[in-house]
Formats: C-alpha cells, sequence, structure tokens
C-alpha cells in the first residue's frame, strides 16, 4: 500500500558522488604537478647556476691572466730601463704565467704567429715569450739594456702579447655573452616556475572553494534527504493510523469522515471526492467531497464507462483547458487527478483530488504517489465494509428472493412485539403461500417456480411501506410484518397484495395465485407464538376455502398478562413448514 513512499535513500544523488570523485582526482593531480613542477624548476636554476658560476670563476682565472701579462710585459720594458723592484714584480707574474694555473689558456684557440703560418698554442707562445724576456733582462743584467730591447723588438713580443691578449679578450667575451644566456635562462625558467606556482596556488584555490562548494551541495542534498524521509515517515505513520482507524468504521459515513480528515492532513491544498460503486455496479455514485466550495457541485453519478481512470486502472489527469484525454464525466475549469480504487482485484471506487492554477498539473503529479497510497487504504476499508455487508446479507437474506430469511423474522418479531407491549401499539403478520406452486415446478420447471418467487417477492416488497419487513419463512410461504398496522387495515393490505401477485399470471402465461393469513397483536393473539399460529391458521382456512383469497384470524379478548410469558416460547414455534 504504500510502496511509493518508503523509497526514500538517504544517499547523495549520483552526479554529486562522480563530481567528489572527479575532484579528489582533480586535486591529487594539481599536487603532484605542483612536486614535480617545483623539483624541475629547482634541478633548473640549480643547474644554471652552477654552470654559471664555474663560468664566472673561468673568466675570473682568464681576466686574471690577461692581466699578469700585461703586468709582466710592463716590469720588463720597466726592468730595461732600470727601474727598481721592477724585476722582483716580473719574476712574480712569470711564475703566475708559467704555473699551474696557465692550464685555463688551454682553451683558447691556437694563434700563428706572422710570419709564421703554423698556429700554435696559447700555452707555447706564452713560454716562448717568458723565454725571450728572460734573454732580453739577462742582457740588461749584463749592462747592455739596449741589447735587450732590440732582442724584444726583433723577436716581436709586443705583437705576441697583442695576440695572446686578443684571444683571452675573445674568451672572456664569449663568456660574457654565454652567462648573459644563462642568466636570461636562469631567469626565464624561474618566471616559468613562478608562473607555474601561481596558477598552481590559484587553482588549488579553485578546487578548495569548488570542493567547498560541492560540499555545501552535498550537504544540503543529504539534509533534503533526510527531511524528504523525515516526511514520507510521517505520512507512513498517517496512513496506517488511518488505516486503523477505518478498521473501526461501521460504514461509508465513519469511513469518509476519516478519509476528509486524513486528506487535510497529508495533501492539504487540494480538493477532493470519493465515488463508490451503487449495488448494481453500473454506476459509481458520489459518497463525500471536501475542500470545495458548495457552488462547486460535482455530478452525483460517473458512468464508469466514460471514466480513464477506471477502463485502464492507471491514475489519471482530466485537465482544464482539455488538451489531453479527458474524461467524459469531467466538469469546470479544475485540473483533476483520478485513482481508480482497487482491493482484491476489484474495482471498488474512484478518489479524485483537484488542484487549479498554472502549475496545477505539477501539484498533482507530484503528489500521485501519496494519493494512490491515499486510495489503497480506502479501498481496503471499502472492500472490507463490502464484505462485511455481504456476510452479513447472507446471514440474515434469503439468496433466491433477496428478502429477510426467518432467523431474521424471528429476532423483528420479537422487538416489535415487545415494543407494542411497553407502548401499548399493534403490529400485524400476514402469512402468504403461493397457490399450488408446486404444480408450477412440475409443469413449468424450478427455474420457472424459482422466477416466480422472486417476482412474488418483488411485488410484495414493491407494495408496502419502508418500515414493513417482508421475510421467507420456508418454501413458498412469506411472511409480511406490519408495524403500527391494526388488523383490518392488514387485511386491506393483503387483499392488495393478493391482487397484485395475480397480476403475475398475464406475466409469466400461467395461473399464479396466492392464499393469505392474517393476525395481530392484541387483536387475535396474545404472544409471538399465539401470533405465527393465528397466523398459519388463517393461512390454511384461506386454502381450505378455495386459495386465492385473503382470511383473518378470529378474535380474541386481550390478555396483556400473557405477553411477556409467551415472548421466550417462539424457538418452540413447529417449523414444519420450513421443513
Amino acid at each position: 500500500m504504500f510502496a511509493g513512499l518508503n523509497q526514500v535513500k538517504e544517499q547523495a544523488p549520483l552526479p554529486v558522488r562522480v563530481r567528489s570523485r572527479m575532484l579528489s582526482l582533480a586535486t591529487v593531480a594539481l599536487v603532484v604537478t605542483l612536486v614535480v613542477t617545483a623539483i624541475v624548476g629547482f634541478i633548473n636554476v640549480s643547474t644554471q647556476q652552477r654552470a654559471m658560476t664555474e663560468l664566472r670563476v673561468h673568466g675570473d682565472q682568464l681576466r686574471a691572466m690577461l692581466q699578469s701579462l700585461n703586468d709582466a710585459d710592463a716590469d720588463v720594458m720597466h726592468v730595461l730601463t732600470g727601474e727598481a723592484g721592477a724585476l722582483r714584480n716580473y719574476l712574480s707574474e712569470a711564475d703566475r704565467l708559467t704555473g699551474a694555473g696557465a692550464a685555463i689558456l688551454d682553451q683558447i684557440a691556437p694563434i700563428a704567429l706572422p710570419p709564421a703560418t703554423e698556429a700554435r698554442s696559447v700555452r707555447d707562445l706564452l713560454a716562448g715569450l717568458v723565454g725571450n724576456w728572460n734573454e732580453a733582462i739577462d742582457l740588461a743584467s749584463a749592462g747592455n739594456n739596449q741589447a735587450g730591447v732590440d732582442l724584444l723588438a726583433a723577436r716581436r713580443t709586443s705583437e705576441t702579447v697583442a695576440l695572446i691578449g686578443a684571444g683571452i679578450s675573445g674568451v672572456l667575451a664569449d663568456a660574457d655573452l654565454l652567462l648573459r644566456k644563462y642568466d636570461e635562462h636562469i631567469e626565464a625558467a624561474t618566471t616559468l616556475v613562478l608562473l607555474m606556482q601561481v596558477g598552481a596556488g590559484i587553482l588549488a584555490i579553485l578546487g578548495l572553494l569548488y570542493a567547498f562548494r560541492s560540499l555545501i551541495t552535498e550537504a544540503d542534498g543529504r539534509a533534503a534527504a533526510v527531511e524528504t524521509a523525515e516526511k514520507a515517515r510521517q505520512q507512513v505513520a498517517r496512513l496506517f493510523e488511518m488505516a486503523d482507524v477505518l478498521q473501526s468504521a461501521s460504514d461509508h459515513a465513519d469511513a469518509n469522515a476519516v478519509l476528509k480528515a486524513t486528506a487535510a492532513e497529508l495533501v492539504p491544498g487540494f480538493s477532493g471526492a470519493l465515488y463508490v460503486f451503487n449495488n448494481s455496479r453500473d454506476r459509481l455514485v458520489l459518497s463525500t467531497t471536501w475542500a470545495r466550495a458548495e457552488n462547486d457541485a460535482l455530478p452525483e453519478t460517473i458512468n464508469p464507462g466514460a471514466c480513464w481512470a477506471l477502463k485502464r486502472g492507471k491514475p489519471h489527469l482530466n485537465r482544464g483547458d482539455s488538451t489531453k484525454l479527458c474524461c467524459a464525466h469531467h466538469v469546470g475549469s479544475e485540473t483533476a487527478l483520478e485513482i481508480p480504487m482497487i482491493a482484491r482485484g476489484e474495482i471498488v471506487g474512484l478518489l479524485q483530488l483537484f488542484a487549479s492554477g498554472i502549475s496545477a498539473v505539477e501539484r498533482l503529479e507530484h503528489i500521485t504517489d501519496l494519493g494512490s497510497a491515499l486510495a489503497d487504504g480506502m479501498s481496503l476499508a471499502l472492500a472490507n465494509m463490502a464484505l462485511r455487508e455481504k456476510l452479513r446479507n447472507q446471514a440474515l437474506r434469503d439468496p433466491l428472493t433477496g428478502l429477510y430469511n426467518r432467523r431474521y423474522m424471528e429476532d423483528c418479531l420479537q422487538r416489535f412485539v415487545r415494543l407494542a407491549e411497553r407502548e401499548n401499539r399493534e403490529i400485524s403478520l400476514i402469512m402468504v403461500d403461493l397457490d399450488h406452486f408446486k404444480r408450477l415446478n412440475d409443469e413449468h420447471g424450478h427455474s420457472f417456480g424459482d422466477q416466480v418467487l422472486r417476482d412474488a417477492a418483488l411485488t410484495l416488497t414493491g407494495s408496502l411501506r419502508e418500515t414493513d419487513i417482508v421475510c421467507r419463512f420456508g418454501g413458498e410461504e412469506l411472511v409480511v410484518i406490519l408495524p403500527d398496522c391494526p388488523l383490518e387495515r392488514a387485511a386491506d393490505k393483503a387483499e392488495l397484495l393478493r391482487l397484485r401477485i395475480e397480476e403475475l399470471s398475464s406475466t409469466h402465461g400461467a395461473d399464479i395465485s396466492a392464499s393469505f393469513g392474517v393476525a395481530s397483536v392484541p387483536h387475535t393473539s396474545q404472544s409471538v407464538t399465539d401470533l405465527l399460529q393465528a397466523a398459519d391458521q388463517a393461512l390454511y382456512k384461506a386454502k381450505e376455502s378455495g386459495r386465492n383469497q385473503v382470511a383473518k384470524a378470529p378474535l380474541r379478548p386481550y390478555r396483556p398478562d400473557r405477553l411477556s410469558d409467551e415472548l421466550a416460547a417462539l424457538e418452540e414455534f413447529p417449523r414444519a413448514a420450513a421443513e
């Protein structure tokens, strides 16, 4: 009954969980990217800086060698001119030029001194140059300074110094250019790493914001799911409460009151109506309405063939604008949700919920499951009441004629006789027996006799007051209880009934008649037993007099003291007629 209400899950929707998983993967990838970027950037910058440091050291060494070369050349000239202290400075510079530090000069390309065409290494040139300087100094030491100067000029030491200096300067220029490139590379790499880190930081901030937003969205979704689950739980509890109360409902009025109270709580803002089948199941009769204006009347009956919900056995929407399939019985501009009420595989009624406005269709579609649960609960109650009524009728009514059976007649007769005794009122009893009924069965068949018996029962019930009670006493004998009816009026009523039963002859094409015995309390009888016996004796009197007539029981003196004593004697009445 509540299948549409107990499916609420307290978990985040699938898109939220997918986004959360993707966000986790993106966060991990972002962290890995940051780490790898930092490591690669550090390695690159460190390599560039180390290369620059080495290049600067080499440059400084080359500059020192160039300075030593120039200083040694100047010191030699000072020695040749006799300047004091110049020799000591020269020796220091010469040791530097020819020492282990001179190996750095190997990176300079070989140089060819004119007029020679063969290139020589800078170290070899520098060794020869120092040798020339030493020879010149030796001449100067011997007192022949001019010879030393001429020696240097002849061996073109100045050109050698210039060529070596030019070679060193070229190497230094290349080193400076390379240093500038390294600086540019380091600056570019640092900028790139910085930009990547800034970008990664921005992405990290955006990721955190997105994660925070996703968490808020997921939390809101879970809160909404919990709220929906709680609301569904309350609705289920209310429906169970309705089902429990409906078990105590004795008739449709009680069930309608329970339905109206439950619908007002579960589907507020919606008006509604309940239709149930009549006894012949050819019409749906309006049972109750709620939350509707007095001037907004609904049809009192609905033809089942004009309702699509009943035809399909499913909920159906009748739109007010008639743009979709609409039932023929739908009236007004409201949108109606019609839900068939099915119990034990049989349709027992129709539940209608009404809404108006632009969003009427969406509102009704939203409560379809709840309305179906409401209809299911109500349909079970209606089916149970119908079953109780059916069992009650089976226990109190005769299945062939639909009249009350003998047990019900005995109970009613006891109540009416007691009531007549307390309130000094009159009650009459007519006992009816169809004449020659066995001959009708033999000549026309038992189905014909059954139909005659049913028509006779309909004739009696159609000719009496609503307060009168017609029962089947047994076989073809019927009993009519007439409360507040004196003997003479009961005899007149019996005569009318006799004539109407006789009219059945033309309908069935056979002689149909009945004999009537009339008795009454207190005119002919003083007790229940006496009343039945008196009516039975009057009936036999009518039969003995030729049938198809009315006979009254003889009047007896009224003895109220015997009435109470005879009430309990009804069970002792002979049941020969019923047998």
